[in-house]
């Protein structure tokens, strides 16, 4: 699957190392093509605060749904 600058992407398997868990919804900052396709992504908390930002080949991503998005706490 192949994402772009900026498209909002769930998380489909934990990262325990960086406290990640599957269903986290991110944002695509930085497409890579070389040595193999991967996808910086930022996580952040619902201040808008990061929480996690790494590296990640496409099997461990799938498109977030509207729905995902829109249940998002809101950013106070």
């Amino acid at each position: 699957m192949m994402f772009s600058l900026f498209d909002v992407v769930a998380l489909i398997q934990d990262v325990p190392d960086e406290g990640l868990c599957a269903g986290m919804i991110g944002a695509v900052i930085e497409v890579y093509t070389e040595p193999v396709v991967a996808y910086e992504v930022e996580f952040c908390d619902a201040l808008g605060r990061t929480i996690g930002q790494l590296a990640l080949l496409p099997e461990q991503l799938r498109f977030a749904t509207d729905a995902e998005i829109q249940a998002r706490p809101a950013q106070s």
